[in-house]
């Protein structure tokens, strides 16, 4: 057998290797995606059922940590696997479009900045929220944009739910959020404070700056025109005082407890 020969066979034979591992690899990618949207959808579609919902998310969560969240064999360690690929390809299904949770509000953020000695604060409004809300357009800017939503929050109330528990839930949302976002909204608020600054030299350093959730509830499609809201509610979230020194122990600045009214600590998440 010539050498010639050999090197064809050789070729051939890797060849017809890489081609059953991309076969194999795209029938486990269309089985990944398969499963992956199958049970997004599945939680996503349960929302509207609180008990459903809850007793689902609770065994899939428990599947993908590992645990026998579902008792039927092999089901769990599948849907172990599929998240940790997910995970580990950096392609997780997370589907958070427009349906079928639509959002009832639409939040901006917005700074109220304090001076020692004025009674009258200056509020900075986000670039986002729109001075006309029958009619505005945004070209640029997305990048900024895109940091502001991921830091609002939306106090809306739930179906028959009163103020007083309304409050509680917000006093949570709030906690949460700081728990997790609060360095990078710290970082956006001495952002937007340098920006005032540099466009009005003559302006004062603030001595106090409140952050603050402006939001406009959204009708329903076939409400008149005349019904929807000129002006939105306001709800602060934290507040920051530059020229403080905060303890080690809570977050640089102070969370808004909605149920007391109050400014207060809050605790690094670890303590």
């Amino acid at each position: 057998m010539s050498t010639h020969t050999i090197k064809n066979r050789t070729l051939n034979t890797a060849k017809s290797f890489l081609q059953r591992c991309l076969g194999v690899f795209i029938i486990w990618q269309l089985f990944y995606m398969t499963i992956a949207n199958s049970l997004e959808t599945l939680e996503i579609v349960t929302h509207r059922m609180p008990e459903t919902s809850e007793r689902i998310g609770n065994a899939i969560q428990k599947c993908r940590d590992g645990e026998q969240g579902i008792d039927v064999p092999g089901v769990s360690s599948l849907i172990y696997a599929v998240d940790k690929y997910g995970q580990f390809t950096e392609q997780p299904q997370r589907w958070s479009l427009f349906a079928p949770n639509i959002r009832n509000q639409s939040t901006f953020l917005a700074l109220e900045l304090r001076f020692d000695g004025m009674e009258d604060s200056l509020w900075l409004l986000s670039d986002n929220e729109p001075l006309d809300t029958k009619s505005f357009f945004r070209v640029g800017g997305n990048r900024l944009r895109g940091i502001e939503q991921n830091l609002e929050i939306n106090f809306a109330f739930s179906l028959d739910e009163t103020e007083e528990v309304a409050r509680e839930r917000w006093r949570e949302q709030i906690h949460e959020k700081l728990a997790r976002d609060s360095e990078i909204l710290q970082a956006w608020v001495a952002l937007r404070v340098e920006g005032f600054l540099k466009q009005n030299p003559q302006a004062l350093q603030p001595s106090e700056i409140v952050i603050h959730v402006r939001g406009y509830e959204i009708p329903s499609p076939d409400a008149p025109i005349k019904d929807q809201a000129e002006k939105p509610y306001e709800m602060a979230i934290a507040r920051w005082i530059p020229n403080q020194e905060y303890p080690e122990n809570v977050l640089p600045v102070e969370a808004f407890d909605p149920v007391t009214n109050q400014f207060v600590y809050q605790p690094w998440e670890s303590e």
